[in-house]
């Protein structure tokens, strides 16, 4: 019987595929504002408003992509509404002055634009790199699911890796390595049971 495609394996290729459709978006919106508004009006700062405007529609589509993604895996509690909330304004604030940096510096008609396109894609690329920041799992996290799981499982004390099943005392995930007595002390809970 051949395996099927898991479903984290969907979601990373999901997520690639996020770009490329990002891309669409955000084409299909600048084309379609630049047809709507332009009415022989030309300039720098109507060019500048079209790139801005289509990076704020092309983010709002990247947002409602990436959440309703990962919407399922992400432990939903106020911290991480909190940090996404605030990365995305801080995610703008750089945007804003890495397209200012950039106008400021290339030749007046190119640096506007060319700025305005610039600030609105590191704006984007910089809340997702936060929100993976943000929505990962703490080693508390990891320790409480596989706890919760039914079997006595063996973390790493630095990650939080599940290594239950593993045949050496080194965490494929972080690279730590631990002796046997090590894992067994270290583990979440151990104290609280010799005591």
């Amino acid at each position: 019987m051949p395996r099927l495609m898991s479903r984290l394996v969907a979601r990373i290729l999901l997520s690639i595929f996020l770009f490329p459709l990002a891309g669409i978006v955000y084409l299909v919106s600048f084309m379609f504002a630049d047809k709507l508004w332009r009415h022989g009006i030309y300039g720098r700062a109507y060019d500048a408003w079209l790139f801005v405007g289509s990076g704020s529609v092309t983010w709002s589509f990247v947002a409602g992509y990436w959440v309703l993604l990962w919407r399922s895996n992400v432990r939903w509690d106020s911290r991480r509404i909190i940090g996404t909330l605030l990365a995305a304004f801080a995610a703008a604030g750089a945007g804003l002055f890495a397209g200012l940096v950039i106008g400021t510096f290339l030749p007046p008609y190119s640096g506007a634009t060319f700025g305005a396109f610039v600030g609105s894609m590191v704006a984007i690329v910089l809340w997702l790199v936060a929100t993976v920041i943000i929505w990962r799992d703490t080693p508390a996290e990891r320790s409480q699911r596989a706890r919760a799981s039914g079997r006595s499982a063996v973390v790493c004390p630095t990650c939080g890796y599940n290594l239950t099943g593993l045949s050496e005392s080194r965490c494929p995930e972080c690279g730590s390595r631990f002796t046997i007595d090590e894992l067994i002390g270290l583990q979440p809970g151990v104290e609280a049971e010799i005591e």
